[in-house]
């Protein structure tokens, strides 16, 4: 009997150690720049029914970026993208994050279809943020914090 007990047990506690390592968060820095305090993350979730799924995050002086939807696709916020980086020291831009997320449009007859927008970010004086959308060269400025 306590045989039995002791095998229910444990493969109890390896059901639990299994679906717990299907669950979870992991995220690594993956660029910083210390002069305009960027950071970039790599974030990968892991979920059991839906398997792994990464995006990247950015943090301007600690805080998360989140684009507001007037900047973006006008349809939501953004605050996952699809991948990001920071220029190097060498670059004229340096300062500049480069950030690419998908983005929800409609054309002019209505039909609805998603693209990639690539956005170039740079700081400004005190929390102000330039926004460079490089495709069509519209600007604008937004304030964190």
């Amino acid at each position: 009997m306590t045989l039995k007990i002791i095998i229910g047990l444990a493969a109890a506690l390896v059901c639990i150690f299994i679906l717990s390592s299907c669950y979870g968060t992991q995220k690594n820095l993956i660029a910083e720049n210390r002069v305009y305090h960027w950071k970039v993350y790599l974030v990968k979730k892991k979920h059991f029914s839906m398997g792994t799924y990464q995006h990247f995050e950015v943090y301007y002086k600690g805080q998360l970026l989140i684009l507001p939807k007037e900047v973006t696709d006008g349809s939501q916020e953004i605050r996952e993208f699809i991948t990001a980086g920071v220029v190097d020291s060498r670059s004229t831009q340096f300062g500049t994050i480069a950030v690419i997320f998908e983005g929800h449009f409609t054309r002019e007859d209505g039909v609805p279809y998603r693209t990639m927008v690539t956005l170039h970010i740079r700081p400004g004086k005190g929390n102000e943020l330039f926004i460079t959308n490089p495709c069509n060269g519209k600007e604008a400025v937004i304030t964190i914090g």
